[in-house]
């Protein structure tokens, strides 16, 4: 059987030597040279290995763990006598640590003597990303409402990952520490998301975002492998910030939201998020629309978006109490979203 490897791109030699071994080789496929994490994730169903050095930034714990769960085989490699750097990559739980001064033969002849994973045993829990233009469309109330009908059925995880403006916390009352840079640390530390860093609400457990004035922002990659780690634990909602934030979140989804406004406006910008889209397909969801400019609405946001809504959120009064309040999500905003069903 041919063993279909990727590498991850690096300025050490070790790399390219590999790469011209492993086009010579016959046993080996050389599916890709990955310069981003997505990019191995988009081959995922077409990798047996991957190998990256110690040095790539990206390649974390959990997301070496991410790659193994879903059934592809790690191989790290280090400056030899680098000790340190063996040693992360054991702890990331690579299958096979090897020095980079190996020959390019002796490499592949060690990744070729690699047990193949027996299954792919990737979270199949599903994952919903709710995103939408900027502009406050009510992107979040909408993610709150879809968590809370899932958590009624099943125990359901709520990730406000919107890395800008995160609102979650303000929403629901709740406190905003641990928050979703501590579940980055935790994560990257552990390859886990532990219970103690949720607020739990009923049989909803919410993860809060970031908002620390004077440190840096988080940055997308980390936040998927939380994402990803959360998947572990049952279905997974996030509330992704506007779009094109965190499109590796919503490539990776099975199933995806996008919220509209419901005025000339909100629909110029979510035609806009539509032509660019990636990942897969989404329904819409139209929010603040006065039942009687639906009509016209409907026609607008078919043509500029190329979309059929799927659901009408018109002005409520009560749900903006709701907001104001930090009570649980009014039952009519749960009903209309109810006819989306639970996340896929």
């Amino acid at each position: 059987m041919t063993l279909r490897v990727a590498t991850v791109l690096s300025a050490r030699e070790w790399e390219a030597r590999l790469v011209a071994a492993a086009r010579s080789s016959a046993t080996v496929r050389l599916v890709l040279r990955a310069f981003l994490p997505t990019e191995v994730a988009d081959q995922a169903d077409n990798l047996d290995v991957v190998v990256v050095g110690s040095e790539t930034p990206w390649a974390t714990t959990a997301r070496l763990i991410a790659w193994r769960r879903n059934g592809i085989r790690v191989v790290g490699v280090h400056p030899t006598g680098d000790r340190p750097a063996a040693e992360r990559l054991r702890a990331a739980q690579a299958d096979l640590v090897l020095p980079d001064d190996l020959s390019a033969e002796a490499m592949l002849r060690e990744i070729r003597l690699i047990e193949p994973a027996a299954t792919r045993t990737e979270g199949t829990a599903p994952l919903l990303a709710v995103t939408g233009a900027r502009g406050a469309p009510g992107r979040t109330e909408v993610a709150f409402a879809m968590a809370w009908n899932a958590s009624g059925v099943v125990p359901t995880t709520l990730i406000d990952a919107d890395l800008d403006a995160p609102g979650v916390a303000i929403r629901l009352g709740i406190p905003p520490r641990p928050d979703l840079a501590d579940a980055v640390d935790a994560v990257h530390g552990a390859g886990t998301l532990s219970a103690s860093l949720m607020h739990q609400i009923g049989r909803l457990a919410v993860l809060a975002g970031s908002h620390r004035p004077g440190e840096p922002p988080l940055r997308p990659e980390p936040v998927f492998d939380v994402v990803d780690a959360a998947r572990t634990r049952g279905p997974v909602v996030v509330d992704t910030g506007p779009w094109p934030a965190n499109q590796e979140i919503i490539k990776a989804s099975t199933d995806a939201v996008i919220v509209a406004d419901g005025s000339p406006t909100g629909i110029v910008r979510a035609a806009g998020v539509t032509s660019e889209w990636t990942g897969p397909p989404p329904r819409l969801v139209v929010n603040r629309v006065r039942p009687i400019h639906r009509a016209d609405i409907e026609v607008a946001i078919r043509k500029w978006t190329g979309l059929e809504p799927h659901a009408w959120i018109p002005p409520l009064s009560s749900m903006t109490a709701a907001a104001r309040s930090a009570a649980e999500p009014v039952r009519r905003l749960r009903t209309i979203l109810a006819s989306l069903g639970a996340p896929r």
